[in-house]
């Protein structure tokens, strides 16, 4: 027995209109993702804060996160402590934070940081997602 045209005709309407949203649903996200970037590019251009992106989470604890961060003005890293923060990896963050002996890995220089330092931040792919517009 075959399937009949009109059967045919409704599993390739149902194929279209999935494709169309996904499509129009991946557009919406880009275009909010490089909208929180530019918010975050004019947060930064107000001269508070240090700009730095998370390299590499290497802990998640119950109370915060070990990681390392690039400093974006320098390209230093540094090992950071997040206070009751999993912060993703990519992330850009603005930040007000200071950095301090680490007891448990022995680091002199490890950057603390706060929920109240964080000024402003914005997932990894906002980046990404601004370059694509502008393109």
């Amino acid at each position: 027995m075959q399937p009949s045209v009109g059967a045919f005709l409704v599993v390739v309407l149902v194929v279209a209109v999935t494709i169309t949203l996904t499509v129009r649903s991946g557009r919406k996200r880009t275009a909010a993702l490089a909208a929180q970037w530019q918010a975050f590019q004019q947060h930064r251009s107000s001269g508070q804060g240090q700009p730095l992106q998370v390299t590499r989470v290497y802990q998640r604890g119950r109370r915060g996160s070990k990681a390392v961060v690039t400093w974006c003005d320098t390209g230093w890293q540094q090992d950071a402590w997040f206070w009751n923060w999993h912060v993703p990896v990519g992330a850009c963050l603005l930040v007000n934070a200071s950095s301090g002996y680490g007891p448990h890995s022995r680091n002199p220089n490890v950057l603390y940081v706060q929920p109240g330092q964080v000024l402003a931040w914005v997932p990894g792919q906002a980046a990404r997602a601004a370059q694509r517009i502008s393109q």
